[in-house]
């Protein structure tokens, strides 16, 4: 339940930034730097969703064990 609210927040800096650039201040540094966060932030919600992040982990762990087990073998 609290993702789906994280995600609704997320959305609404992202359009909020989008709004401040087009409509309001226009393209400054601070503009800039919270839609940066902004987009970042989505990548990485959806790669969590997906479960990029998840097969990656085990990807990673399988390659060290398999390192660790040529080491011993020598």
């Amino acid at each position: 339940m609290f993702s789906k609210f994280q995600d609704f927040l997320l959305v609404v800096v992202l359009f909020y930034a989008i709004f401040r650039i087009g409509f309001g201040e226009g393209v400054t540094t601070v503009n800039l730097f919270i839609l940066l966060c902004a987009v970042v932030a989505v990548i990485s919600m959806a790669l969590k969703r997906t479960g990029a992040y998840d097969r990656a982990h085990k990807q990673r762990e399988e390659a060290m064990k398999k390192k660790e087990e040529e080491k011993k073998e020598l």
